[in-house]
């Protein structure tokens, strides 16, 4: 069976879309953008339902359980935007465990983790490469500085190490690779 870039393809898997499916730099380059507008869209949704019913969402939730009300139903013009939320938060969710199982348990799990971090995962940006090796010299204390052909090495280590973790779930990840790769840009 052929390799691929984190994984093995399989015959049924063949073709374009499993290159995309299987580019884990593709994923964490639109990790941030998927975390950004995640927080606009929870952000709308409390506000909408402050201004709506003039209390906060888990108030709302909580009080609409006790009145025995089904969500689905009573709140249907809603579900659209929780769904959204939910799916994006899936995709976090799917990528955040994938990278603290990395760290936790991979030999290099650590040293990835902060590659990937400064490279894609934290809120800010890095302008450059430069930016990126100042922010790891810090953790990594033995090294006088990070190379930049030791920073590439890692990063597509940690992509490969992520990459056998996030394969190992291949139908959910598949349906939300394509959700997303769909619905965001890289940022």
């Amino acid at each position: 069976m052929p390799k691929g870039r984190s994984g093995i393809i399989t015959e049924e898997f063949k073709g374009k879309e499993n290159t995309a499916y299987h580019d884990v730099e593709k994923l964490f380059k639109i990790y941030r953008s998927v975390n950004w507008k995640m927080q606009i869209k929870i952000n709308q949704v409390k506000r909408h339902f402050q201004l709506e019913y003039g209390t906060d969402v888990d108030k709302f939730l909580d009080s609409l359980y006790q009145a025995g009300m089904d969500v689905d139903t009573d709140l249907a013009s809603e579900k659209e935007r929780v769904e959204s939320i939910n799916h994006s938060n899936n995709f976090l969710k799917l990528m955040d465990e994938s990278v603290d199982l990395m760290r936790k348990y991979h030999p290099q799990g650590e040293r990835y983790y902060w590659v990937l971090y400064y490279s894609y995962m934290s809120a800010y940006k890095a302008e450059n490469v430069e930016e990126i090796l100042d922010k790891l010299e810090p953790h990594c204390p033995q090294l006088t500085r990070v190379h930049r052909t030791t920073y590439f090495r890692w990063r597509d280590q940690a992509f490969e190490a992520v990459g056998s973790i996030l394969w190992g779930c291949e139908g959910e990840c598949e349906k939300m690779m394509k959700q997303f790769s769909e619905e965001f840009q890289e940022v």
